[in-house]
């Protein structure tokens, strides 16, 4: 037979609304004995609830034992039935020790997310703290490990700068222009299985490499030169007549260098093999 009444609430908080009730009485208490005049009054929505409160429980009392006076004041009063006023068929009163035990369940999840979290929070400090210690090419990695510092790694192999100087048939090949017709010019930048030389062995600036590319495809894709292989030096020879290929060479100096012993050399050429093509030397000469 339950003596009190019983809470309507059913959660959680229940226990600690009463124990926060506890301490504020236990506060007014002592207050009351500290200060004389201190007196504990209710204001007019306080009062007005307590008199509802109590004709509420008058009128259910009064429909299980209609003889009995029923005051708010249940202390004075034994209490014989079992029935208590304040429960709700809509609330599902469980066990005290299922209940007991889901609180303490929802304790323990909520403590051990919090442990764990405490625990990462803890890990990325400590990595923060020791990162010059866990890298290995640190001094702090290899005094906190006792190691000695080891010797100096060997320098990389650096070639003297004279061995990047072009021979003198580099540097007169790289004066040359060089076309898919000039076959005697590029067999001195191929290999022996026919692939280009690359620029640290044919000593060619960037635009005389991709002159070479490009004459060596249209040689190969006209059939001039092999894809696989290397022409013999007895093979190759300029694709003209060698006195138009002089003709041309000797047009070119004229052009680029001003030479005036190859400017001689075509006059003389002009009067003996006068059905060469002189064109691109006339032009020149025509000009002002």
């Amino acid at each position: 037979m339950q003596e009190a009444k019983v809470s309507h609430r059913g959660t959680s908080d229940s226990l600690v609304q009463e124990l926060v009730n506890g301490v504020r009485a236990r506060r007014a208490a002592l207050s009351a004995e500290s200060d004389p005049g201190f007196r504990q009054l209710d204001t007019l929505p306080i009062a007005k609830l307590k008199q509802d409160e109590i004709e509420l429980t008058r009128k259910i009392f009064a429909r299980v034992d209609a003889e009995r006076d029923v005051t708010s004041d249940s202390k004075k009063y034994e209490i014989k039935h079992n029935i208590d006023p304040y429960w709700s068929p809509f609330h599902q009163v469980q066990d005290l020790k299922q209940q007991v035990t889901a609180e303490f369940d929802e304790y323990q999840k909520i403590v051990g997310a919090a442990e764990a979290k405490r625990t990462r929070i803890q890990i990325k400090r400590s990595l923060a703290r020791m990162a010059s210690v866990r890298n290995p090419y640190t001094s702090s990695f290899r005094s906190y490990h006792k190691r000695e510092m080891p010797e100096m790694p060997p320098k990389p192999f650096r070639l003297p700068d004279t061995f990047w100087e072009p021979t003198p048939l580099q540097a007169q090949l790289a004066k040359e222009k060089i076309t898919f017709r000039d076959l005697d010019i590029i067999q001195h930048f191929l290999a022996d299985n026919g692939y280009i030389l690359p620029r640290r062995t044919t000593m060619l600036s960037r635009k005389k490499q991709k002159e070479l590319v490009a004459a060596v495809v249209t040689a190969q894709h006209m059939a001039l030169l092999p894809y696989r292989a290397k022409l013999k030096d007895y093979q190759v020879m300029p694709l003209m007549d060698p006195l138009q290929w002089m003709a041309d060479r000797l047009t070119d100096r004229v052009l680029e260098e001003r030479d005036l012993r190859s400017r001689a050399m075509l006059q003389v050429m002009m009067e003996r093999y006068p059905e060469l093509n002189y064109r691109n030397f006339l032009k020149h000469e025509a000009v002002p």
